[in-house]
């Protein structure tokens, strides 16, 4: 046989050879073939999750999270998030967080877990509000504040005050702030504060004489005196008025808490009231020797006493009258000046010429008349002959004699045609030169608008727009008055020195001059020159003036700033020197480069080689010939102070009739701003200063 049958044995040479398992084609066991056993899965499942943690451990970050406060409970809102004591094992990224703790606003939000292998975040959690229970003494309605916003009414409880520091501050009415600082703790815990508020017045006890005064407190009734007033801390404006008597003030400082006394209050009684007039009108009055005006005048009267009334003019006797008024009376006064006459004596050719006097006709030119000590125009006419006028001003006690030629019309026309002016109608003389040597130029003004309007740069609210008209001719002096020429009238004057610099060569302008000396000084200059004085002097102060004079004053204000700013073409200039700031070339005394030591501010890239004030005359003169109308000093002028002049000032105006300061105009060696260089600017002074002189001035008729 070549092998086995069907019924052989498996076993062969000597070994089982077990049948290979059957495979179905594609490799695909049945169902019912046999799996692989379960420990094999598990042990896979727990290899995969080792590799896994394996794998989170390396790649996670350790992450402190530092709580404030530090008991706050603390939780990371991810998986898987590994906690090891204060740290988790959280991989790169964001990852959500929660912190809670009692009486703090929860987080919950997400923290950013960088790359590095060891990190800290730190939470901090905000505390809930607080409330704020808040008492007061006195029990008053009181407004509470929080950091100075309104937070309720005290006394009271203020809800849901933010934790941490905040102002507080307690106001009632008639006390003063209660202000502290309380630190709120929050986390809903209800804090108390204790308020005691302090009265913020003082008892003010103050009687009358009489009693029954009404009393009012910053203009607002009090009651009557005798009275204890409760009046608030600080400045408080007492009044007390009372029928037939002067009301009474006083301006007090009330302190919190300091009582004051003021004692019986012993009100005077109201003035009487004199209406006084003259004939002539313009009379400068006096009362008990202080000037008061010109009539006519109301002149309050001090009441149940004598007093002495005088009204002066010059041609007229100075009139005296004794008044005594009872309190609140008005009475009425009226005073007819008696002329002060002087004899003059006229013999006139031809001799049946005729004369005026004032324009009214007396008779024949050849004559003796009596005249007041006052200016008169004198009109001598006759056919055929040249009308000759003149003013005279006789003085008292003198006798004066005037001898008049007319000249024929033929003789008038010869003159005209060879140029030479008659004597008769000869003009006022150009120039004319003083006793002290000041040279003074004729001018017969016009009418301006001085001043400036409230846009124009610079502007301030003591010089509005005026207008002005200068009729009378005037004589304005060419140089401002030298320390060598004041001192031929005061030998022993002395300007000083500024800054350790000299003020007080016999070249510079004199200052350190009060308003009232300039005054002595032009009456002296008037009597030396033969004039009569402009300005009316009684025992060193000046009473009045006499407008009519022809003697030496100071220029007004007015004269001043036309001179100043109206060339003779063109409209008026901001500056004496043009309408453009900085000054250029040498165009004054100002403080540039070489006051720079001297004085405070100065003006850039200019220097006029002066650190004060130069001799006069040193720089060009304007377009009308005046020098140093701006710079070098600033000038005392005639005007009293007014802070608000009136628009329409008129003709010839000469500021008010009385006052305590006088104006000053121009700039000086101190003065760099082009507020204060403006021909504009003007303010005022009771006292001499080292940058204040004077120039002087007169009417030529």
């Amino acid at each position: 046989m070549n092998g086995p049958g069907p019924d052989a044995s498996p076993h062969l040479a000597g070994r089982i050879v077990e049948p290979a398992p059957y495979r179905p084609p594609g490799g695909v066991l049945p169902a019912s073939a046999p799996r692989l056993p379960w420990t094999r899965v598990a042990v896979g499942v727990v290899l995969a999750v080792v590799l896994w943690a394996v794998w989170y451990v390396l790649t996670a970050r350790s992450v402190g999270i530092e709580p404030r406060p530090a008991q706050a409970s603390v939780n990371v809102d991810e998986w898987p998030a590994v906690r090891i004591g204060n740290h988790w094992l959280l991989r790169p990224g964001a990852r959500r967080v929660s912190v809670e703790a009692p009486g703090h606003v929860p987080f919950r939000g997400e923290i950013e877990v960088s790359a590095k292998q060891l990190q800290t975040h730190r939470i901090a959690l905000e505390r809930l509000p607080g409330h704020l229970r808040v008492a007061v003494v006195p029990h008053v309605e009181a407004e509470l504040l929080v950091d100075g916003k309104p937070g309720g009414k005290a006394p009271g409880r203020v809800e849901n005050v933010p934790a941490g520091l905040h102002d507080i501050t307690v106001r009632a009415p008639r006390y003063l702030d209660f202000e502290t600082t309380l630190d709120i703790e929050g986390k809903g815990i209800e804090q108390r504060l204790d308020v005691k508020l302090e009265p913020a017045w003082a008892t003010v006890t103050l009687a009358s004489e009489p009693p029954g005064a009404t009393i009012a407190v910053d203009g607002k009734p009090q009651g009557t005196t005798p009275a204890e007033l409760e009046l608030l801390n600080g400045r408080r404006v007492l009044d007390l008025s009372a029928p037939g008597y002067k009301p009474w003030r006083q301006t007090l400082t009330v302190i919190a808490g300091n009582d004051v006394d003021l004692g019986a209050v012993v009100m005077a009684k109201a003035d009487g009231l004199l209406e006084l007039s003259s004939t002539p009108e313009g009379a400068n009055v006096t009362l008990d020797g202080e000037f008061r005006g010109l009539t006519p005048l109301e002149l309050p009267v001090s009441p149940d006493e004598a007093h002495t009334v005088q009204l002066i003019k010059q041609g007229y006797k100075t009139g005296e009258r004794k008044v005594e008024l009872e309190s609140s009376r008005r009475e009425k006064l009226h005073v007819e000046l008696e002329p002060e006459l002087a004899v003059i004596h006229f013999r006139t050719t031809p001799a049946e010429a005729e004369m005026l006097i004032d324009g009214e006709l007396v008779g024949n030119a050849t004559r003796k008349v009596e005249l007041a000590t006052h200016e008169h125009t004198i009109v001598v006419r006759a056919p055929g002959f040249a009308t000759f006028e003149t003013s005279i001003t006789p003085r008292k006690g003198a006798e004066k004699r005037y001898r008049i030629r007319l000249r024929t019309v033929a003789e008038m026309a010869d003159m005209s045609s060879r140029g030479k002016a008659p004597a008769s109608g000869a003009p006022a003389q150009r120039m004319v030169k003083t006793h002290a040597g000041q040279e003074l130029k004729l001018f017969t003004g016009g009418t301006a608008m001085l001043g400036s309007g409230r846009k124009a740069p610079g502007h301030r609210d003591n010089e509005p727009q005026r207008s002005v008209t200068l009729e009378r001719p005037f004589y304005l002096g060419l140089k401002e008055v030298t320390n060598g020429e004041f001192r031929q009238f005061l030998a022993t004057h002395e300007s000083g020195e500024a800054n350790n610099q000299q003020l007080d060569d016999a070249r510079q302008p004199v200052v350190n001059v009060s308003w009232q000396t300039a005054a002595l000084y032009c009456n002296w200059l008037s009597r030396r020159d033969g004039l009569p004085p402009f300005y009316q002097i009684r025992y060193g102060e000046v009473l009045g003036v006499n407008p009519n004079s022809t003697g030496y004053r100071l220029p007004t204000e007015a004269e001043w700033e036309w001179a100043a700013r109206v060339p003779p073409q063109g409209d008026p200039t901001v500056y004496p020197w043009g309408n453009r700031f900085p000054p250029r070339g040498r165009s004054g005394n100002f403080a540039g480069g070489s006051a720079a030591s001297a004085v405070g501010a100065r003006i850039e890239a200019y220097d006029d080689g002066f650190g004060v004030s130069a001799p006069v005359g040193s720089f060009p003169p304007n377009l009308r010939g005046i020098y140093d109308l701006d710079g070098n000093v600033a000038e005392w002028v005639h005007d009293v102070y007014d802070a608000s002049p009136a628009s329409a000032q008129g003709v010839d105006p000469m500021g008010p009739a009385a006052g305590e300061q006088h104006v000053v105009k121009g700039g000086s060696w101190a003065s760099a701003t082009p507020e204060q260089l403006r021909a504009p600017y003007r303010t005022q002074a009771s006292a001499g200063a080292p940058t204040i002189g004077f120039r002087i001035a007169r009417y030529a008729r």
